[in-house]
């Protein structure tokens, strides 16, 4: 076979009547090489040609998947610089076909999604061209046979026309879901990018003011400070935003590398609600902590497990107008698994949020748009999961909410506890 691919595709472009070509998905590709072989492997002797790379060859085992028929495979001789192309030549009893395929765009496009040029044909005469220029890589046997190959007859035309339309169809109706999907996740996109975007407005709007008040006026010590706080509450909330956002895309993808270290549960609680406490206001809802000393360690990403501490109880609070809000920890499954609650007093969560509250950007009601993206809970989830465990949450409305967070509690860890 001295001929390159772009030869044989030329002449069997030649070859007029019969002759079918177009641009395909190796998908596409793989289905078309099945159908033909089915048509023309359906009984007697029957052989398979296959030019290409050792790589490429893989399209013959493709082709030859689901024949019944006892199937000669012969592998010809490659051209120089045969390229990512193929060739399956098929003689069957009393009918062949030829399909050609050559790549069209870079190699280092996604092989799955890589379109090829392709040529196919089950006509005799098509059959009998690209037999004369193979005539110095087959045997006189398989060349008689080829010329004495027939037209497919009605039957099998219309055998193989339905299982190429039914692909086709199905094909079709698997893009216009994926289409339908990808639609929706792009509006999705778009809702939450405008969401972001206006929570942040506020706060820079705020920190712009303040800086300019200080900057045009002079004020008390007094005066100073109050702008100051605000400020920094403002520059506190736009950081902690976009970490958030940050943080939960690198947890989407595991990108996260846990920083795991032993963490007694009293001191990770403490250093959490302690500095919340410092800085309650009077009328804010009580919090304590509820931690016995003698709780294990836990090997854990200690800073990551102090924010998803920080979102809830943060959370409790503005949604507790007044009574308690509670931090505990107990150890449960006979001591294999840790769980840690936040309770609180306050106005609960709707059943029907309950399911979806630890969705991405979701909020449970209008109301809640105003302190905050729905950003939070979504972390939380995807920070405990990262550490095997899992958070969960039960509320009643106007009874207030309890979430859970469930820790594993590994043989190491144990070790580690006892060697402290």
């Amino acid at each position: 076979m001295a001929h390159p691919i772009s030869a044989f595709m030329a002449r069997l472009q030649q070859a007029g009547a019969g002759v079918v070509s177009g641009c395909y998905t190796p998908a596409t590709i793989a289905h078309l090489g099945q159908s033909l072989t089915h048509m023309a492997f359906a009984d007697g002797e029957s052989t398979l040609l296959v030019a290409g790379s050792d790589q490429q060859r893989a399209w013959a085992d493709l082709a030859l998947r689901g024949v019944d028929a006892q199937v000669q495979r012969v592998d010809l001789s490659a051209a120089p610089n045969l390229g990512a192309g193929f060739i399956l030549i098929g003689v069957g009893a009393t009918l062949g076909f030829a399909l050609l395929a050559y790549p069209i765009e870079p190699v280092d496009r996604d092989e799955s999604v890589r379109l090829h040029d392709v040529i196919w044909s089950c006509g005799p005469a098509a059959l009998r061209d690209l037999a004369d220029m193979l005539r110095d890589a087959i045997s006189a046997d398989l060349a008689r046979r080829i010329a004495a190959l027939e037209e497919p007859g009605p039957a099998a035309l219309l055998g193989l026309s339905s299982d190429l339309l039914d692909f086709a169809a199905r094909q079709h109706s698997t893009l216009g879901v994926a289409n339908r999907s990808l639609s929706e996740r792009m509006r999705n996109q778009e809702d939450q990018t405008r969401m972001i975007v206006h929570d942040m407005r506020a706060p820079l709007h705020t920190l712009l003011i303040s800086i300019k008040a200080l900057q045009r006026q002079r004020f008390d010590p007094e005066g100073q400070n109050e702008l100051l706080s605000v400020a920094r509450d403002s520059a506190n909330y736009l950081l902690t935003l976009t970490e958030t956002v940050l943080d939960s895309a690198r947890l989407e993808t595991s990108g996260w590398s846990l920083k795991r270290q032993p963490v007694r549960l009293l001191n990770l609680v403490q250093s959490v609600c302690d500095p919340l406490e410092l800085a309650a206001r009077p009328d804010q809802a009580r919090l304590r902590h509820i931690v016995a000393d003698d709780m294990p360690m836990v090997w854990i990403d200690r800073t990551l497990m102090e924010r998803v501490l920080t979102n809830l109880i943060t959370n409790a609070i503005k949604y507790t107008p007044s009574g308690e809000i509670s931090v505990a920890a107990r150890l449960i499954h006979e001591g294999n698994t840790v769980e840690i609650s936040v309770n609180d007093t306050g106005l609960g969560i709707p059943k029907e949020a309950q399911a979806h509250i630890f969705e991405r950007f979701y909020q449970a009601n209008d109301s809640d748009r105003r302190h905050g993206t729905g950003l939070g809970l979504y972390f939380c989830r995807l920070a405990v999961e990262a550490h095997g465990g899992s958070i969960a949450v039960q509320s009643a409305v106007g009874q207030g909410s309890t979430f859970i967070v469930s820790l594993p509690i590994t043989s190491g860890d144990r070790q580690r506890d006892d060697e402290g």
